[in-house]
Formats: C-alpha cells, structure tokens, sequence
C-alpha cells in the first residue's frame, strides 16, 4: 500500500563515470508498522492479534540513479513487502513484489520504466484519497485496488514533467504469449492537475487475467468476501477500474472526495458468478492537523456491487496520529461497516448474505456489521 512517507538516505555511493564527473547514489529506505488488532466479528467470531501494515506499508527497498550526463540519468528500484509477525515476504512471496524496475529518466522528457510497478491510478489518483490514512478508510475488500492490492508486471510504464502543474502517466503490461499480444495483458492511464492548494487526478487500469489459473500481468485480488472468488478459486477474466479524485488543502485542513466504478467480468463462469459484477464506490474524507504533533483524520465510504450478487456497504472510519519525530509515529484507528444485500461464496457458486467489511483489512464479518479498533506504531527510515 502505498503511503505518506520520508526516505531518509542510509546508504549512498559516489562514482566517477569516464570522460565526465557524473554522480551516482544508491538509497536504502523503509517502514515497519504493527499494531494490536480488534475485530468483533471475523466469521462470526471476535479475533484480537497482531497486525502490521495498519497506517503505513512493512517494505524496504534500495532506490538509485546514475547521471549519464546531457540531463539523462539511469534509474532503479526494488522494493519488497513483508508480514512483521511472521517475517514472510508478501506479493505471494516475492522478494521484490512490491517494486522491481529499472528505466531512463530526464526532467526535461520524463521517465520510461519497464518492470514490476504500481499502476498509472496508484501513482496519480490514490494520494489524493484517504488511503493515506489506513485501508481503513480504503474501499472493501479493495475492489477498485484503492489499496494498490496489485501490480502490473512485465510492464512499461511512461511518466511526464510536470507542465504548469499537469502530469500524465502510460503504461502496458505485455502478456508474452505467442500468437495473441492482447492475451493476459494489462493497460492503464492517468492524469495530474495542481494548482496552488487544489488538486485532481483521473485515470483507469485495465487487467487481463486470463491465463491458465487466472494468470496474467496483474496480480489477483482475494482480499475478502466483497469480492468474487476471494478463497482459492482463481478469478479469470478481466476488471476494468476508472477512478477519479480530488482534494483540497485549506490552512490545517485537507479534504479528499473520489468515485471510482470497478467492472469485473468473468471469463469461466460458476453457478453464481455468471456476469459481470459491478462495485461504484464514493468516499469523503477530512484531516486536521490539530498541533504540529497531532493530526485527526475522519472518512466515509460507500460501496454498492451489483451484477450477479448486489450488496451496498456503508463504512465510517477516525484515527488520531501522533508524530514523535519526522520518522515515528503512534495511532488509533478505529472503523464500522455495515452491509445490506448479497455477496458470493468463496466458491462463487453460491450467493450468500454480504458480510461487513472495515475498508481493506480483515477478512468479512459474519454478520451485516463489523468493529475493527488499532493501535499501533510505525517508524520509517
């Protein structure tokens, strides 16, 4: 998940290129976030745990670049993601599944990179949300990837300048399979306008999973019941996310509105999932930084699917931040969800009643309602 963060430098390199002085570095940065998680129904059962990755992402990565002289610099990054309670690499055990791409850069003609990245909406459209804030305050079961569940591998990704304050964003995953260029393949687009205190983003991600076992360029989504397939059946078929944000900053107050409509359309049906399944979500959001320590963030989010199952989700979100120093970081975080409607079986051959979801977090509750409360910390470097 993608955060508010500062990378410190805690290792870099000079080098001298031949024929020129040109300056290379390498940096190594990280967060680590855990916290005591309570949940009042987690399959009709209360659950009290460990939990990392409540405010900001467990990762670390090593991020570099080389001036190769005329305003053109190579450039780097791998990053990995990891379970703090059990030390495992997340991204389905990848070493460097959060990031793992290399390219040219230029401030003059922007970036190319090709590897494994965070799509064009993540990189653009998810700061201006509260996402910022916790998957929280993310949407359910992260059905429109609000909470970059997945990335785009394989992929070429073009990034602009910045001109008069708009930025565009293009990428495309090729699928690499013989015959058929379209096959498992992935394509996504966004655009940046700031002005002053105002912003905006829009953009889309387009996945093709449909390969043998649901592969393809993106990964699958299974976070909760909110979404289809979300036990070991492989979703194939393809999600189509449009998404659109906007934010303010006004003295110590930033507000944040998005929508974002997410298309799932199934390749091999079931009983159940049989057509395309639809998720538009709304979501509203407010922080206030009461002291240069002290920051409350507040948000609200409403989902509605629809499709093949048809389900709505009202979900309220506040925590409460306090900043030891530029690195460290205390929280409580607390968040209700309420569900009316159907969802499906794990299975997808089944509809079941929908299940509360606190925004990207736990599995669903076995009832229409869910409490989640955290508290925990996080530390940066």
């Amino acid at each position: 998940m993608s955060r508010r963060t500062l990378s410190v430098v805690a290792a870099g390199t000079l080098a001298v290129a031949s024929g020129a002085h040109a300056q290379s570095s390498v940096t190594l940065y990280g967060e680590v976030d855990n916290a005591i998680a309570y949940y009042n129904n987690v399959g009709k059962q209360s659950l009290v745990e460990l939990q990392g990755a409540d405010l900001t992402a467990n990762q670390w990565g090593l991020k570099g670049s080389e001036d190769l002289g005329n305003g053109i610099k190579a450039i780097f990054n791998l990053e990995s993601g990891f379970n703090i309670d059990t030390g495992k690499s997340s991204q389905g055990g990848r070493l460097f599944g959060k990031n793992a791409w290399v390219g040219l850069g230029s401030e003059t003609w922007g970036k190319v990179m090709m590897g494994r990245q965070l799509d064009t909406t993540v990189d653009l459209v998810q700061p201006l949300t509260a996402d910022g804030y916790g998957p929280a305050f993310s949407t359910p079961g992260d059905a429109d990837n609000n909470d970059n569940t997945f990335r785009l591998q394989n992929a070429v990704k073009y990034a602009s300048p910045t001109y008069h304050g708009l930025q565009f964003e293009l990428m495309y995953g090729l699928g690499g399979v013989a015959g058929d260029v379209s096959s498992q393949g992935s394509s996504s687009a966004a655009v940046a306008y700031a002005q002053g205190d105002f912003s905006m983003a829009a953009g889309y991600v387009f996945a093709k999973n449909d390969g043998a076992g649901g592969v393809g360029t993106a990964d699958q989504t299974q976070n909760s019941s909110v979404t289809p397939l979300y036990g070991s059946v492989p979703f194939v078929g393809s999600r189509l996310i449009t998404h659109v944000a906007a934010q303010y900053v006004w003295n110590k107050l930033t507000a944040n509105v998005r929508y974002s409509n997410a298309q799932w359309k199934p390749y091999v049906t079931f009983a159940a999932l049989n057509q395309t399944e639809t998720f538009n979500t709304g979501a509203a959001s407010l922080s206030y930084q009461m002291t240069p320590a002290v920051a409350l963030n507040v948000g609200y989010t409403y989902t509605r699917s629809s499709g093949g199952s048809s389900a709505t989700y009202n979900n309220v979100a506040a925590g409460l931040e306090y900043f030891f120093s530029k690195r460290t970081t205390v929280y409580a975080i607390g968040g209700y969800s309420h569900a009316h409607g159907t969802t499906f079986s794990a299975d997808g051959v089944h509809v079941v009643p929908a299940g509360g979801a606190v925004g990207d977090l736990e599995s669903a509750s076995g009832t229409p309602n869910q409490v989640a409360l955290m508290f925990g910390v996080t530390t940066k470097f």
